[in-house]
């Protein structure tokens, strides 16, 4: 039996494809790959006789659910076939004692919100600013942010536990759903959890993950601050974050705004614009939690230098333009539609007191290269590190443009690793470059882990 017809008795023929240009390439600087099919799975007993079937056959897997701005790391690079796993799209469990709830990889933010607000509308997941078609349990496997993680951390973080299906077939599962009949939490087993956790794929598929929900609270109001430069900006941030007060603090630099409303090139700031703008976030279990916490946020603003502060949600009301900011998760559409459709960044987690320089150093290399000072950080984990992304738009048919992109994306990878700063969901290139850096024990350590669960690197090939 020929590879399409043995994966079509698996799925049916219907949902077997020639691998196209949606599933070969992403809207970043990332050259296109390869693969010989797309194959979309329903079921985790579907996608493991896949699993197998490859495993026999030594197969390349490369799993895919949005296919969109992911560093390039969905991108097949040793051809074999595709899984796309959007039709696996189920809420599997809702536990509202133990606060979790269980998915499948295609289940998106979206859906997952709707299913909340009507299921149990006391508990809230967090929510990036990307699209809602995007994957919830793709974002917590490659340790994102969201706009809960100045409290509570990456996304990594907010795992309970796992199953997933190893390069030879065999499905395994992690945390205490591994040993009871609920996934309340990683401990007390040994938390293998962590090897599914930022390594992109390549240690085994994950057909099912627990995450932790939080408590909705009563009492919520939304700030957009001004600050005028970076070290008040982070001074503000670190502050806010110290305190455990505030939900979040997402900062963006200037450019953000003029694309917001309809720029695209040759941008410039003026005299009287900000330097960067402030999503602050505060909420309450009372209406006096929440007055106390304002009151304590006008004082860290004030001492910090930042004195022009609105009421978010107002000013969303009055310029529709920023309505896209004032509830997530949504589609920025001035990052995708960007002309010629080309998003990409580096994004990296470290410490604060390094966090001024680094943010200045990104900058200057956007700005060298010939692209905006396009900066995106927030406080994590209660102030223990923070973030520095750096974001580029470009046209994708200009080739000198692609170059200077993906010159300017390596660049920086370097410039946050010299600021003691880890780029996270990073592309094949930034993984390289951190390995180079790495500890030699640490990839000696990662080496014998894939030798372990995929001696063959044919999970998601060419990544670490």
């Amino acid at each position: 039996m020929d590879l399409k017809e043995a994966l079509a008795s698996v799925v049916g023929p219907e949902h077997v494809d020639p691998a196209g240009d949606r599933h070969l390439q992403d809207v970043t600087e990332n050259p296109p790959g390869q693969a010989e099919f797309v194959v979309r799975p329903n079921t985790a007993d579907e996608l493991r006789a896949i699993v197998v079937l490859a495993h026999e056959r030594a197969l390349a897997v490369t799993p895919v659910v949005a296919g969109y701005n992911v560093a390039g790391i969905a991108i097949p690079r040793q051809g074999g076939i595709v899984l796309d796993l959007t039709r696996m799209d189920h809420i599997v469990e809702l536990d509202r004692d133990a606060m979790y709830v269980v998915v499948e990889p295609g289940v998106t933010f979206g859906q997952l919100k709707a299913f909340l607000d009507v299921e149990a509308p006391e508990l809230v997941y967090t929510y990036p600013f990307a699209p809602p078609f995007t994957s919830v349990m793709a974002n917590a496997l490659l340790d994102g942010l969201n706009n809960l993680s100045m409290p509570h951390g990456a996304m990594g973080k907010w795992i309970n536990g796992v199953e997933a299906v190893l390069a030879d077939g065999e499905v395994v599962r992690t945390g205490s759903g591994a040993v009871v009949g609920r996934w309340f939490s990683r401990a007390p087993v040994p938390d293998l959890s962590g090897l599914f956790v930022s390594t992109q794929g390549t240690t085994g598929i994950v057909t099912k993950i627990a995450l932790q929900l939080q408590p909705k609270p009563a009492h919520r109001q939304r700030w957009l601050a001004l600050g005028e430069d970076l070290a008040s900006a982070y001074g503000a941030m670190r502050a806010l974050a110290r305190t455990h007060s505030f939900d979040d603090c997402g900062l963006m630099t200037w450019p953000a705004a003029k694309q917001l409303f309809g720029a695209t090139r040759d941008l410039r700031k003026a005299d009287d614009e900000p330097f960067a703008y402030l999503m602050i976030d505060i909420t309450g279990a009372s209406a006096a939690e929440l007055d106390a916490r304002l009151e304590l946020g006008k004082e860290i603003l004030g001492a910090n230098g930042i004195d022009q502060r609105f009421d978010a949600d107002e000013v969303a009301r009055l310029v529709p333009a920023l309505a896209k900011m004032a509830e997530l998760p949504t589609t920025l559409d001035f990052l995708l539609d960007f002309p010629g459709g080309g998003l990409t960044w580096v994004g990296s987690y470290g410490p604060g007191d390094q966090w001024v320089s680094g943010a200045q150093r990104g900058m200057d290399l956007l700005v060298e290269h010939g692209f905006p000072p396009f900066l995106v950080s927030r406080p994590m984990d209660g102030g223990h590190y923070f973030v520095l992304r750096f974001v580029a738009n470009f046209d994708k048919a200009d080739l000198g443009e692609v170059e200077r992109v993906r010159t300017v994306m390596g660049k920086l990878a370097d410039a946050v690793l010299d600021h003691q700063y880890v780029p996270y969901k990073p592309s094949s290139d930034a993984a390289r470059r951190i390995l180079d850096r790495a500890h030699p024990g640490f990839v000696r350590m990662l080496d014998r882990v894939r030798d372990a669960v995929d001696p063959d690197r044919r999970m998601n090939p060419g990544r670490w």
